[in-house]
């Protein structure tokens, strides 16, 4: 079944890109992208490492073809020269800020419950930093970003204008998210609802996350911004995680070696 499942997951990465560059003018590439996207998610599911940053490194080169073939430019993508020096200095600020916050929120015991995932409770310090260092920022954080706002606000701004651009583009989003959600609803002590709730509580946030992602790239005018918010966000909640569990399991290993009277 895993098999079945990636091999349609590369068909469908592969048949995107080729939609997105010789098929059907502008929406084609629209629906090109979410193709190959779609695609990309079915073929590295539970994927990590380097297979996983493979795969996303391939997808985001599609889509620079897509964009490319369109005559996307680089300030339409939010990657243009002249705002490199200003995405960067927002970029530092926010995982800056970032990191405090979700520091001080592992700082916390009532908190913890939060951070108690089981993929992150099960990672040690080399894994935790691989997935810091590489498969979020140049898997997760790469491939997503310049899909959603890069490629995709760019191409549904000029076709539909800003409004709907934003609007469709965190839709399609939070509506990613249903996968993920799924995972973590098996692997999250907190997720004890119905896995309806987890989803649905996801991809809405997702989605609102979303439009705040897309702000800030029309906003600052680069796609930095919004792509350091996204690594700060989902890294730092790995590390904080990862030294959160491991303290609430040297604890649970004192406690058994010491019982109480």
């Amino acid at each position: 079944m895993k098999v079945l499942s990636r091999t349609a997951g590369g068909v469908a990465l592969v048949a995107g890109i080729v939609m997105g560059v010789w098929l059907l003018g502008d929406i084609g590439a629209m629906a090109g992208v979410v193709l190959a996207m779609l695609g990309f998610q079915a073929l590295t599911r539970k994927v990590e490492g380097q297979h996983y940053v493979s795969a996303a490194l391939i997808t985001t080169a599609g889509l620079i073809v897509i964009g490319w073939k369109h005559g996307v430019t680089l300030t339409e993508l939010g990657l243009g020269r002249s705002t490199w020096l200003t995405g960067l200095i927002w970029s530092v600020g926010i995982i800056l800020t970032i990191g405090i916050v979700i520091g001080i929120a592992g700082g916390i015991p009532r908190m913890h419950k939060y951070f108690a995932d089981d993929r992150v409770s099960d990672a040690d310090g080399v894994l935790t930093s691989r997935r810091v260092l590489l498969d979020i920022p140049f898997g997760t954080v790469l491939v997503e970003e310049f899909a959603f706002r890069g490629l995709l606000l760019a191409l549904m701004t000029a076709q539909w204008g800003v409004v709907w651009a934003v609007a469709i583009t965190s839709l399609l989003f939070g509506l990613w998210h249903i996968g993920p959600a799924l995972e973590m609803h098996s692997a999250h002590q907190e997720a004890t609802g119905h896995v309806l709730v987890t989803v649905g509580s996801t991809v809405l946030f997702t989605g609102l996350s979303g439009v705040g992602f897309a702000v800030l790239r029309i906003f600052t005018g680069s796609l930095f911004p919004p792509a350091a918010l996204h690594w700060a966000a989902n890294g730092t909640g790995v590390v904080v995680g990862f030294f959160v569990n491991r303290r609430l399991r040297h604890q649970a290993e004192a406690a058994a070696l010491d019982p109480p009277a």
